[in-house]
């Protein structure tokens, strides 16, 4: 039996990914030239699956392995791949994901970890079978939670134990393995419905073509679909239903509250791909000044296509970094500042992202983030607002930064006439609270005079 090349690109994936390259760029490349959607949808299931349950896949590498030694990163690669397969996918035969394990093992790494491949595979598959063949029977291999709650939700669950240990510190353990657990959920495909277009009407246009929706209960424009789109299919959706665009429920809802009655001029200054930016765009109308930068010239071609889809848009592009904005002082009166972060709150979005972030790298965003926000206070016009979030659940990137500002600037208070009432001008919404992406937003005013 010959390895299939399916396979194969999974495992190259998987490399990739471990040489520091993101998972959409490696998915994007290994599917360019698959024309069959199965093959498309098995390439994905298998990377990501690998992806996402890295953390107990090499739990049980290292409880069934015989060696003293980890594998190599090229075999524990295949390993992840064959346990996702017995563990994950239902339509894979016990003796195909071994087997075809086997040979990936022999192609990748010579004929002497085919054994140990073949040998571990099938010790985890008799346990499995022992286990009445659901993985929730495998528990009892892992840390018992009462005694080691850090290290038993890190590994079941597949997440590294640094941030497990942050969120059982703000969240307890149940609240934190909610968290987990929504996490590890396949996110649905979720759609805005821009005016002036109704919700109702395009839902039931929607039913007509045979795609299912239900309401959102935190975002009233969101429409989301009940079953999962082939990229093709969902493309024909959005081309023939021009009023939609993809975006959380959580990132309408926390752009509702961010854009309620601002002004322009306004900069969206870290604008890709381009959901908020259509927001502004409705809530100051066709004739105040809007503007969209971003770093990234590729992504703000994202930004063009859904404009030209939508038949809306921002008045103009800046490609430059936020941080140093070719506008003078005091230019816009509305700054919208969704800035680069962990990435914690759409962790299940992004398997990856829970891998590629460590400790430090809160600090550091944290840094840029403050850096980006001081260039939108430059730009701020007295009596401006500067509108801040993020897609991180982490004190640092969110609160920490807009108190640090609130101290540094005398002139910059909450955009509130209530600055006790906490949930008038920033606000968290919580993937296991709210069932949707993670976002926090804050709500900034400059003051006409300085204090």
């Amino acid at each position: 039996m010959s390895v299939d090349p399916v396979r194969r690109r999974a495992w190259t994936c998987l490399i990739s990914l471990d040489q520091g390259n993101a998972l959409e760029d490696a998915l994007a490349g290994a599917d360019a030239d698959l024309a069959d959607d199965r093959d498309r949808r098995f390439l994905g299931e298998l990377v990501r699956g690998a992806v996402q349950w890295q953390g107990r896949y090499d739990h049980l590498i290292a409880r069934f392995s015989r060696r003293s030694r980890a594998p190599r990163g090229e075999i524990r690669a295949v390993l992840r791949l064959g346990l996702h397969q017995l563990l994950a996918c239902d339509r894979v035969p016990t003796y195909a994901a071994v087997d075809q394990s086997v040979h990936l093992a022999r192609a990748v790494g010579g004929g002497k970890v085919a054994p140990y491949v073949n040998g571990l595979l099938h010790a985890v598959a008799r346990e499995l079978e022992r286990a009445g063949g659901t993985v929730e029977g495998l528990r009892p291999l892992f840390p018992d939670p009462g005694r080691e709650p850090v290290a038993h939700l890190a590994a079941w669950h597949s997440h590294p134990a640094w941030l497990i240990e942050r969120w059982i510190e703000r969240f307890g353990s149940e609240g934190t393995e909610q968290l987990c657990a929504h996490d590890n959920r396949r996110p649905p495909v979720t759609c805005r419905v821009t005016p002036p277009a109704s919700p109702v009407t395009v839902r039931a246009r929607l039913e007509e073509a045979g795609i299912a929706t239900r309401r959102s209960g935190i975002a009233a424009r969101a429409l989301i679909l009940e079953h999962p789109l082939p990229r093709a299919d969902l493309r024909n959706m959005l081309a023939r239903e021009t009023s939609l665009i993809v975006q959380d429920e959580a990132v309408q809802a926390a752009t509702d509250f961010l854009c309620a009655g601002v002004r322009g001029p306004a900069l969206d200054q870290c604008a890709a791909p381009g959901g908020k930016t259509l927001r502004l765009r409705e809530e100051l109308g066709e004739d105040a000044l809007l503007i969209a930068m971003d770093v990234d010239r590729p992504r703000l071609g994202l930004l063009t296509g859904t404009a030209v889809r939508t038949g809306r848009g921002p008045d103009g592009l800046v490609t430059a970094d936020g941080r140093r904005a070719p506008f003078a002082d005091g230019s816009f009166e509305t700054i919208l500042l969704d800035g680069p972060c962990s990435g914690t709150g759409v962790l299940r979005r992004h398997p990856d992202g829970r891998w590629r972030v460590g400790p430090g790298h809160l600090s550091r965003s944290a840094t840029r983030l403050a850096a980006l926000a001081r260039e939108a206070i430059r730009l701020l016009r007295p009596g401006g607002r500067l509108l801040y979030g993020t897609c991180s659940l982490e004190p640092e990137e969110n609160e920490g930064v807009v108190d640090k500002l609130l101290a540094e600037y005398p002139d910059l208070v909450p955009a509130t006439e209530d600055a006790a009432a906490a949930d008038t001008w920033r606000r968290n919404w919580l993937p296991h609270r709210d069932g949707a992406d993670g976002f926090f937003a804050a709500r900034l005013r400059r003051r006409k005079e300085r204090a």
